[in-house]
């Protein structure tokens, strides 16, 4: 195995691990979370999501977030489905923008109340304007390698979907295992097509860890050239428009399984397994992590 000395995180946690869960996460336990995973080493962090707080009510507080954690030492990225999203998220002071549509129109429909190709119309003028607003930005493709209404689109529909973000001026492109079907003979030969295609576009992946294969598939990503992935503290997540998606692999353990290969994440483990442990407390329950439950079963974690 060939593997790389380093590997880019991008922490999730605190919009895709939050939105989904059944009891609102008060601001300032908001705050105090970002505030412990900068400290932890993360240097890109998906803060929150400005889209309408009818549809997703944990993520109303978008705004004080943003307000309150925009100066601390890190990127701060929000995801934002439409024009108004967008004029939110500038005002309240973002570093970057996480452009979201959907590969299948099913999903898209359910996500976004748009086919794919209206999604792609939508996020051409907001491209020029986060270029103009001198803000990063990145395309999260959801239900890439398989979809819950329409299974798997192939190779051929996602390349297609991929050239016309690439038309548009997209650089960085997140590739989402939304539902978690992905297995790593797939990501593996999907990731070795798409960097031979496209050579001047760093893929991120996404991928969440239904059926337990996550880990198994970052390895599949990392041996195909991708050293970028979005993790969640604590394997929180899931997408309300996809039944059955459940959370995001896990940053404490992928951040420990790299740490074992000697890849470095610059993330602080001890200090991510304490912010672990607090950010259990404030949610009144245990985390879907391995890593951190082997620590609490043995006492290693401070409260």
């Amino acid at each position: 195995m060939e593997m790389p000395k380093e590997i880019k995180i991008i922490e999730v946690g605190p919009r895709d691990g939050l939105q989904n869960e059944s009891k609102f996460l008060d601001t300032e336990k908001k705050i105090t979370l970002i505030h412990n995973l900068v400290e932890s080493g993360f240097k890109e962090i998906e803060a929150t999501s400005f889209v309408n707080p009818k549809w997703i009510p944990n993520l109303s507080d978008a705004e004080k977030v943003i307000q309150e954690v925009r100066d601390l030492p890190a990127t701060f990225f929000a995801l934002v489905p439409n024009e108004r999203g967008y004029e939110r998220a500038v005002n309240s002071g973002v570093d970057g923008i996480t452009f979201v549509l959907s590969a299948t129109d099913s999903h898209s429909k359910k996500n976004l109340n748009s086919t794919t190709q209206e999604s792609l119309k939508q996020l051409a003028p907001l491209v020029q304007r986060a270029k103009k607003d001198q803000l990063q930005y990145r395309a999260s493709l959801s239900t890439v390698f398989g979809c819950p209404f329409e299974g798997n689109s192939g190779i051929v529909k996602i390349v297609d979907i991929v050239n016309e973000l690439k038309d548009i001026g997209f650089k960085r492109i997140g590739l989402c295992d939304t539902i978690g079907v992905a297995n790593p003979l797939q990501v593996f030969k999907w990731m070795v097509q798409f960097k031979k295609t496209f050579r001047d576009i760093e893929f991120e992946l996404h991928f969440h860890d239904t059926y337990g294969r996550g880990l198994a598939n970052v390895l599949a990503g990392i041996q195909a050239g991708v050293y970028s992935f979005d993790s969640s503290i604590g394997g929180l997540g899931g997408c309300p428009y996809a039944p059955g998606a459940t959370g995001n692999i896990s940053t404490e353990d992928l951040v420990s399984l790299l740490s074992e290969m000697n890849i470095d994440t610059g993330i602080h483990h001890t200090k991510m397994l304490e912010t672990s442990n607090i950010l259990s407390n404030h949610m009144g329950k245990d985390l879907d992590s391995r890593i951190w439950k082997v620590n609490k079963s043995t006492s290693t974690i401070k409260s």
